[in-house]
This record gives C-alpha cells, structure tokens and sequence, in this order.
C-alpha cells in the first residue's frame, strides 16, 4: 500500500522538487500541495494521510501550530519539517517528528528521511495489529473479569513488542540512534535533556522522567534529581567532607556526578555495599 502525502509548503521550487523526488517513488502517493497551514487542516480532517512535509514558515499559521492542531486534535500522522535554520529543531522533536530538513534540499537527505518515515509507518501498523478488541459476554460483564481481560491483553500486547536498546537523539540536522550501553549518563536541561557518551554530549528532545521510565530495567538509576546514570560506567564512589558522595565514570575523561542524600541508601542496596 502506497503511503498517502500532503505537502505543505509556501516556495513553489520546494513543492516541485518535493513533487519530483517523491514522484520517483514506487511507496509514496502524493494527495494534494498547499501554502496554509488552515488548509493543510482541512484537507487532513477529509483524506487519511500518512506523511506530512510541513514548511516551519508558512503563510498563515506556523508549521509548529500546524502539528500542535493535529496532535490535540487526535491525529496521528508522519511528520518530516522543511526550515531554513535549526532554530525549532528541538521543539519539532518534541512534537515527535520523523525528521527536520534544512533548506536548501538536498535529494539524498531528503531520501533518507523518506525512508525513515516509512519505516516508523512500519512499526506503527505493526503496533496497531497488536491491538485487539475484548469481547465479554453482557450476561457474564463485571468488573473483575473486564480489568482481567484488559490485564491479560495489555501483558500479551506488551510482551510482543520489541525491545530496542537504543536512544533516538539529535547531531546537528540529523536524528542518530544511541545504544543505551554506550549511555555514560543524562543531564536534566528544562523539559529536555543532554546524553553523554564517551565522546560527546548529545541533546535529546525527552525530559529526564521520560528517560528513566525508558531506561527501566537497565543499568540506568537517578541517582539526584538533575542526573540518570548508567551504573556499567561507574569505576569509584568518592566521599567529600561534609557527607557529600560522588560517582565517577569510566573513560579518559573521568566525571564527577553527585549523589543526593535522599537515593543513596537505595544506591548502595542496588550495588550491595
């Protein structure tokens, strides 16, 4: 099945370049081009898209609004943004966009995040097939026996899911994938939050409770209120006067990580000290 797209921009040369890439494509439908955001709505609310390429700069409303609209509306569609800077890249991951273009497009670029796309669309029709409905007789109906069919279920549906040990952050235009081992620890920043690996510190569009309910059942423990960190990382517990404890990390650059009074007992059940 051909995945249905709208694509909403106010530059006639993007339209037609978009229209011109995506026309090579045996997987991608094109249903419609328009310049409004309120247009884009409607014609959203009539046909059932797939994909969206929405312009960051439109003629009426913002390609951001436009999401927002879409999202607290209830829909649930593929959204790549076209922009002229990185200036909204973090609030177009935080409205779960597939990808963020920077102008001038690039066919290449554009390609991968077209196959990014279709391969989110993939995994969230497999998640839909997981869905299923619970019948239960009218005459038999009572409340234990619905939240056991609903429990039942949800354990099914939970269990068959992947796992995929691996963070989804942002490198500068592009949307890399980070395996979770590789996590030295997170830094809270506002609603959002920075990785640090080995090499590099990375932004990421998740706060940090987002994280740690993510990270459940790794290695990965708060250990303050500001940090998550990865426990395979730490080489020393370090004591400062005042009762003050430190963690620090492995690598060729050894971090110090504070520990707050209130996790450290469970802190030191977990590593058996």
């Amino acid at each position: 099945m051909r995945v249905k797209t709208l694509i909403v921009s106010v530059s006639c040369e993007e339209r037609i370049f978009l229209r011109k890439v995506l026309d090579k494509r045996d997987d991608i439908e094109i249903v419609g081009e328009t310049v409004s955001g309120r247009e884009a709505f409607k014609l959203i609310r009539a046909i059932p898209y797939d994909l969206l390429f929405i312009d960051i700069d439109l003629e009426d409303i913002s390609g951001l609004e436009l999401a927002k609209s879409l999202i607290n509306s209830g829909f649930s569609i593929l959204i790549i943004f076209l922009a002229k800077d990185e200036g909204c890249a973090a609030e177009a991951f935080t409205l779960d966009a597939v990808d963020y273009l920077i102008k001038p497009l690039e066919e290449l670029r554009l390609l991968n995040a077209i196959d990014r796309a279709l391969r989110w669309e993939r995994v969230l029709k497999k998640k839909n097939a997981y869905a299923e409905k619970i019948s239960i007789p009218a005459q038999a109906f009572n409340e234990n026996e619905l939240f056991q069919a609903l429990e039942k279920s949800w354990h099914r549906n939970y269990q068959e899911m992947p796992s995929i040990q691996k963070l989804p952050v942002e490198k500068g235009t592009r949307r890399i994938l980070i395996p979770y081992s590789e996590i030295i620890f997170a830094e809270a920043w506002g609603d959002y939050s920075y990785i640090y690996t080995a090499e590099e510190k990375l932004f990421t569009s998740f706060s940090l409770k987002t994280l740690e309910e993510r990270f459940g059942g790794t290695s990965f423990f708060r250990v303050h209120r500001k940090y998550l960190v990865n426990l395979d990382h730490v080489v020393e517990i370090a004591t400062l006067p005042g009762g003050i404890f430190y963690l620090r990390t492995m690598g060729k650059h050894k971090i110090e990580i504070p520990i707050s009074r209130r996790r450290l007992k469970q802190f030191k059940e977990i590593l058996g000290l």
